[in-house]
C-alpha cells in the first residue's frame, strides 16, 4: 500500500490472507473446484466481505493464462493429482475504496499441495 490504507483495508487484507490460507491448508487432489474455492470464500463470508468476492478462487496454469481445472463456486470437475492451479482470492470493496487480491500457485498432490510461490505475505505499507 501506499502510506497507511487505513484499518477497513487492512482488515480486508487479513481476511483475503486467511481466505487463503484456509485454501492452501487443504487443497489437494481429488477434491472438486467447488469445495476448494468453499475454503475461501467461508473465510471471507465470516468476514462479511463475500458480496466483495466476485470471481473463482483459482485456475489452472498451463500453455494459456486461465486453464482447466476451474476452482469456482460452479466447479464439480475432481482437481487431478499434478495440476498447476492459482489460489487467488479477493475482495473489491468501491464504498471503501480499495481492492485486495493474493495470489500464489500450487501443484496438487494426492496428499496436500506443493506452494510454488515465494513471495512475503506481509501488508507493506510505503
Amino acid at each position: 500500500a501506499l502510506g497507511d490504507p487505513g484499518p477497513e483495508a487492512r482488515r480486508g487484507y487479513e481476511a483475503v490472507l486467511q481466505a487463503q490460507e484456509a485454501a492452501l491448508d487443504v487443497a489437494q487432489a481429488g477434491m472438486t473446484g467447488e469445495e476448494l474455492d468453499g475454503a475461501a470464500r467461508n473465510i471471507l463470508e465470516k468476514a462479511d466481505l463475500d458480496d466483495y468476492f466476485s470471481h473463482g478462487l483459482g485456475h489452472g496454469l498451463g500453455l494459456q493464462v486461465h486453464e482447466w481445472p476451474r476452482v469456482s463456486r460452479t466447479a464439480d470437475d475432481e482437481l487431478p493429482e499434478g495440476a498447476c492451479v492459482t489460489i487467488e482470492p479477493g475482495v473489491y470493496v468501491p464504498e471503501q475504496n480499495y481492492g485486495v487480491r493474493i495470489e500464489d500457485i500450487i501443484v496438487l498432490r494426492a496428499d496436500g499441495s506443493e506452494n510454488l510461490t515465494r513471495s512475503p505475505k506481509e501488508l507493506m505499507m510505503l
